[in-house]
């Protein structure tokens, strides 16, 4: 806390010490009577200097919100007395990266320190995915009689997490292996399930209930329907968190996050048990699991995905093999931009895994204000870059690895289904 001095104080003091010097040296004891309430008012403020400080904390009124809500601070002070004005000042990244207008206009509250006792509300809306803290609450309390003025500034007590809006998503990649466990995937292999597969004579041991009648009836013995069954899968979310200077870093790893909790939601809803990679700046995992505590566990660590510039040879070497259980089905979101991220997905497709590709692009923006030649050479340089992305995908489809490309605008279920048909061609042999 720091103390200083207000106008108030200093016209009470350029008022009074001219009139005290006067009524002394002149004799004029009339001019300090004119002065008299300035002279008051000094006693008092100076009396009450001394005061103790009060004590400011913060409390949020959620810990977790989705892009789109309000957050509610509630600022408590104990101590102290008069009026105090609270400013909080959350950082720029908590309401809109980038953003030039500056925090809301609902950011600071007023009020009156009543029995040494105040509460104080304002609503910060949060429209950033992420995990932000609240910045710095500063304060300033203003003595009775308005002579003295504290000011300090105090953290909020706790982060907040801010999850992407959620995605509807009514396509599911289908694995090319499944887990024996029952699921929504429908498996090669035959047995107990609802997709029709084909039939066969009646043996032994064949339930009644799986008789083909209609297949029975045009011959002398009985037939059975055989079928395909539903089985659950390991998807592992790997996502890129390579930093590529001159791209759009921020919106491209923000659709990266994006469609991999729509993923993490849907998969999930189907018993199938989802992980996390996050291979970058920084490694990390969130070992399979299934359950919205797995949810939680998985949001968490996309919402703390770090960009950190690093020319370190990242590996997948490292981590442990639970977290890429064999026959997993691998989903990669990525830009496609470093080549280490490139050569993860090479060695996870020769390791056996199922891999499919979701190539999370910005779409560079046009400025018609450009002359011919600026214009042209963008645009032969758009098309060099695309000949270099298309190799890319070229070699990724090589080795089995479907890419399709998503960009802001679209929904990600076309997406989806794009690499759903991309897919259907690579199905190999063996697999089931």
């Amino acid at each position: 806390m720091s103390i200083r001095a207000t106008d108030r104080f200093l016209t009470a003091v350029i008022v009074t010490v001219p009139a005290a010097l006067v009524a002394v040296l002149a004799g004029r004891p009339d001019a300090a009577a004119l002065v008299a309430p300035w002279i008051v008012l000094l006693v008092l403020g100076l009396s009450r200097r001394s005061l103790e400080s009060p004590t400011v904390s913060v409390v949020a009124s959620a810990e977790r919100v989705v892009v789109g809500d309000d957050i509610e601070l509630t600022t408590s002070i104990e101590g102290g007395s008069g009026t105090i004005s609270v400013s909080h000042q959350p950082s720029a990244e908590f309401w809109r990266r980038g953003e030039e207008d500056g925090p809301p206009a609902n950011t600071r509250t007023e009020g009156v320190i009543a029995d040494g006792a105040a509460e104080l509300t304002c609503v910060l809306p949060a429209s950033e995915w992420g995990q932000h803290d609240l910045g710095l609450v500063r304060y300033e309390v203003t003595h009775p009689y308005g002579l003295f003025r504290e000011t300090g500034e105090s953290a909020a007590v706790a982060n907040v997490l801010v999850h992407p809006t959620p995605t509807q998503l009514h396509n599911l990649l289908a694995p090319w292996m499944v887990r024996r466990i029952s699921g929504t995937h429908g498996s090669k292999e035959l047995g107990r399930g609802i997709e029709y597969a084909d039939v066969r004579p009646f043996t032994s041991g064949d339930s009644l209930r799986e008789i083909n009648w209609r297949a029975s009836a045009r011959s002398d013995e009985l037939w059975v329907s055989q079928r395909h069954p539903d089985r659950a899968t390991d998807v592992i979310l790997l996502v890129d968190s390579f930093v590529e200077s001159g791209h759009d870093v921020r919106t491209t790893v923000g659709l990266a996050i994006e469609a991999a909790v729509g993923l993490a939601e849907s998969h999930l809803a189907v018993s199938d048990r989802i992980g996390l990679v996050e291979l970058g700046g920084l490694v990390r995992w969130v070992s399979p699991g299934t359950g919205r505590l797995q949810l939680q566990r998985l949001t968490d660590g996309l919402l703390s995905t770090g960009l950190y510039a690093n020319a370190a040879q990242r590996d997948l070497r490292v981590i442990p093999a639970r977290v890429l259980p064999p026959r997993s089905f691998v989903v990669a979101l990525s830009p496609l931009f470093d080549e280490r991220f490139i050569n993860a997905l090479f060695m996870l497709s020769g390791r056996g895994h199922d891999v499919a590709v979701i190539e999370c692009a910005t779409v560079a923006s046009e400025n018609s204000s450009q002359d011919e030649g600026v214009a042209a050479t963008r645009l032969l340089a758009g098309r060099v870059w695309e000949a270099e992305r298309q190799i890319v995908r070229d070699r990724l489809a090589g080795r089995g690895v479907a890419v399709a490309a998503w960009g802001p605008g679209t929904h990600l279920d076309l997406v989806l289904s794009e690499l759903t048909r991309r897919r259907q061609p690579m199905t190999r042999a063996g697999r089931r």
